[in-house]
């Protein structure tokens, strides 16, 4: 990361979008992502992006809200509510760059998630899990910081599905 630069994360909105050029994170479907409508519509979910002090995103992430099943005896159960985390993107500028000598860029961003996530628990609305489904690229980032993958057989994500070549993960927020 540059030192001289100042970092911000802000809520998407059409005047930022319209300022946004160059975001390549190495996926089609997640750079294109950002600059569509599907960003900045709150019935998808909310984009949430870091900026540097030209207005370069660095990365961004989407959230929006689902729940997790279990299938047990043929029947399904309900274990919680989710955050689902629609997408989830670094530029490839920054990808693999250490934001200091303890996290790279990317786990920054996946902690400002969780600290935006934790807010909305804490103040707003109820839930027991995080979820997402991973592009083969971001499962070590997830793993690394304490997602796990969702066997299929017996347990699902009742949310926005991910591409058909992405794991679905979660993380608990409730269990030890």
């Amino acid at each position: 990361m540059r030192n001289n630069e100042n970092y911000i994360t802000v809520k998407l909105t059409k005047h930022i979008q319209e300022k946004i050029a160059g975001f390549d994170c190495g996926n089609n479907y997640l750079s294109s992502f950002i600059l569509s409508h599907d960003a900045i519509d709150s019935s998808f979910g909310t984009t949430y992006v870091w900026l540097t002090d030209n207005d370069n995103v660095i990365g961004y992430y989407n959230i929006s809200t689902g729940h997790v099943e279990i299938i047990s005896n043929n029947l399904t159960i309900r274990l919680g509510g989710s955050v689902y985390i629609n997408c989830f993107a670094v530029d490839k500028e920054y990808q693999k760059s250490k934001y200091d000598e303890m996290a790279y860029v990317s786990d920054i961003l996946l902690a400002d998630c969780f600290e935006r996530i934790n807010y909305i628990r804490d103040n707003y609305i109820g839930f027991s899990f995080v979820t997402l489904s991973s592009t083969s690229e971001g499962h070590y980032l997830y793993e690394r910081n304490g997602f796990s993958e969702i066997d299929e057989d017996n347990m699902k994500i009742a949310a926005n599905k991910g591409e058909k070549t992405c794991t679905s993960m979660y993380f608990p927020l409730d269990y030890e």
